[in-house]
């Protein structure tokens, strides 16, 4: 039997969980930051100015904002969606979680492999803590620093040992050249920040660098992907090993019953990917 968050109708929703304004250290306003995302097509953006909640009112717009910060000072930086209040930063990293999670937010560990060590996040500290919604499995301004955007490599290592956490994409925009490198993909039942959130605490979405996906499908013990516009597909399992693949934008698997988790990478032109959620084999 496969386990996975797939399941029932929905609309998907195009968006990015992690800004900057000139609030804390990016180069727009919040009315500059919200009139790009709307000509890149964005359904919705989430405001996580470092440390503080930037107010989102007196925005004109079609686009749904979600407020959140990214908590930054003393250690590990966390991205939290979904709050209505501050959070103190200089903290346990496990209390700004239970915190996170106390608002009904999600909290999500930024960027696992920034730096000149590969290593924003120790491993070790991945594991240990609990509550996390999950990782960023691309995080598009490593693009333009130090260390790797990817983190695919950390999501195996966490999945593998049965820690049950979702991959998601962000832009961490700071200025125009991080706009538009990498988003969320999210079912939800309603054009709402809470139905986003619920969505995305769920796993109902799935994470992009540039390749959109047309259909997410389970039949049996058969996983079904249709892309818009890859030309490789692969189905990954335990410690990131290509258990299939196929060059074509549309493609299946059959679950043998031992692999544990299945996910998908579909890859397109320039280097771009979407991640699936773990089908979980129970």
């Amino acid at each position: 039997m496969l386990v996975h968050p797939y399941r029932g109708d929905g609309r998907w929703l195009r968006g990015n969980l992690h800004a900057h304004t000139n609030n804390s250290d990016g180069k727009f306003t919040l009315t500059e930051l919200v009139r790009r995302y709307e000509e890149q097509g964005y359904d919705f953006l989430a405001v996580t100015d470092h440390d503080k909640l930037t107010p989102l009112t007196d925005v004109a717009g079609r686009l749904l904002l979600l407020s959140g910060c990214e908590v930054s000072a003393g250690g590990g930086h966390v991205v939290a969606v979904g709050i209505t209040e501050p959070i103190e930063p200089r903290q346990p990293r496990q209390a700004i979680i239970d915190a996170i999670n106390a608002q009904g937010g999600i909290a999500i560990l930024a960027h696992p492999n920034w730096g000149k060590t590969f290593c924003h996040w120790q491993q070790d500290d991945l594991v240990a803590l609990q509550g996390y919604a999950g990782i960023e499995v691309f995080n598009g301004i490593i693009l333009r620093d130090d260390g790797s955007p990817l983190a695919s490599d950390r999501w195996d290592r966490l999945l593998s040992q049965g820690h049950k956490v979702w991959g998601y994409a962000t832009d961490d925009t700071h200025n125009e050249r991080d706009i538009a490198n990498g988003w969320t993909m999210v079912l939800a039942d309603d054009a709402t920040p809470d139905a986003i959130v619920r969505a995305l605490r769920d796993g109902r979405c799935y994470a992009s660098s540039g390749v959109f996906l047309e259909a997410i499908e389970v039949g049996g013990e058969v996983i079904r992907i249709v892309t818009r516009n890859a030309d490789r597909i692969a189905f990954v399992g335990p410690y990131g090993r290509w258990l299939s693949w196929v060059d074509a934008s549309r493609a299946e698997y059959r679950v043998r019953g031992d692999e544990g988790y299945v996910r998908v990478e579909a890859y397109g032109s320039r280097g771009s990917v979407a991640w699936t959620q773990p089908f979980w084999v129970a």
